[in-house]
């Protein structure tokens, strides 16, 4: 099927705001729209993703609708949210019904708890589905009638990504789900504006959450990984007034915070695993750590045991890293971990390790 493309006009007068992939966590969306200070005045583009993986999807759609009938809010559909669209098809009753069954924090899951559903392996998926479109017509509607691309005079918003030219000719499993959009080589005459793929994953160094932006080939990357990585944080990309390319970023994350009594060098050589290259080989463990080499690249370091796990294609590891964070003392920061070995933390977006003393 083609993407759906929706051209709206943006006086240049007004600041967008653009935030994806908030993933079901409405109290990080509430908190990062009242650091920013979000207004009357503003335009909010929510770049897909706003439900599913995290624990309120059903809260966070509601909130997304009112907040749209109240200011003005422009969606884009995500790869996530278009599960919710498989209530309107007959097929593919059994995947779904597993997928509910596998990930229970879905949008569909929260809307089967309100109706007191109870989905087991011989659940009537078809009956079920009648109950939830009769149920949350609204909801429902309200996601069928996403568009996957917003194109502006200055700005293209895709979810994923898409082609530079044509975009009615765009398929929409590519606009919503296309993967690592950064790394395929394309250019843009306007900036494209895409979530999905979380920042941190075009790092191999250390790990940062921050918004990509590349001026040259006018893309912008700006899924902080919020709810998927416990360093993740949920970005919003600022366009301000009048000039279009005069960018910043404000970020929410519920980290505790500390302050770092020591100062610290930062690291000259340093590795950050990705989940999509995380096949490790346990060298020695320890109660805390293992001792891991990388099979890709024979990088070596400790890696936290609760962030190893085997599969039948082998021994993972959740995203980790040695990188060493260069700290001031008096720097405040972010906790991710506390273990025997120091502090992963983060500073500015950026997550690495700090081995001074920190008052919580």
């Amino acid at each position: 099927m083609q993407a759906k493309v929706e051209r709206i006009h943006i006086d240049d007068n007004k600041r967008i705001i653009v935030i994806s992939d908030i993933h079901g966590d409405i109290d990080s969306l509430k908190e990062l729209l009242m650091e920013i200070k979000f207004q009357s005045d503003d335009v909010l583009i929510l770049n897909g993703d706003m439900v599913e993986k995290g624990p309120k999807s059903l809260e966070t759609l509601h909130y997304i609708m009112e907040l749209s009938n109240s200011h003005t809010v422009y969606s884009v559909c995500g790869n996530c949210d278009a599960i919710a669209r498989a209530v309107y098809h007959e097929d593919r009753n059994k995947e779904l019904l597993m997928y509910l069954l596998i990930r229970k924090d879905t949008l569909l899951n929260e809307m089967c708890h309100e109706l007191s559903i109870s989905l087991d392996e011989n659940s009537d998926m078809l009956q079920i589905k009648e109950k939830l479109k009769e149920h949350f017509t609204k909801e429902l509607e309200w996601i069928n009638q996403l568009p996957d691309i917003i194109e502006t005079k200055n700005f293209i918003f895709a979810h994923a990504g898409t082609r530079p030219n044509n975009l009615e000719q765009q398929k929409h499993n590519y606009v919503r789900s296309t993967k690592a959009f950064m790394e395929q080589g394309l250019s843009f005459s306007k900036y494209c504006i895409v979530g999905h793929w979380p920042v941190s994953l075009y790092n191999t160094k250390k790990p940062c959450g921050n918004p990509i932006i590349d001026e040259e080939r006018k893309i912008i990357s700006i899924d902080g990984g919020n709810v998927l990585k416990l360093d993740g944080q949920l970005n919003a990309l600022i366009i301000p007034h009048k000039n279009a390319n005069e960018f910043s970023f404000h970020s929410y994350d519920k980290l505790k915070t500390g302050i770092a009594k020591d100062s610290q060098e930062e690291s000259t050589d340093s590795c950050h695993i990705l989940w999509t290259d995380n096949l490790i080989r346990v060298m020695e463990k320890e109660e805390e750590f293992s001792y891991c080499e990388q099979i890709s690249t024979k990088k070596r370091m400790w890696i936290l045991n609760k962030y190893i796990y085997e599969d039948m294609y082998g021994c993972h590891c959740e995203g980790s890293t040695d990188y060493k964070l260069p700290i001031k003392a008096g720097d405040v920061v972010k906790v991710v971990e506390i273990t025997n070995k120091g502090y992963l933390i983060k500073k500015d977006g950026i997550t690495g390790w700090y081995y001074g003393s920190l008052l919580m």
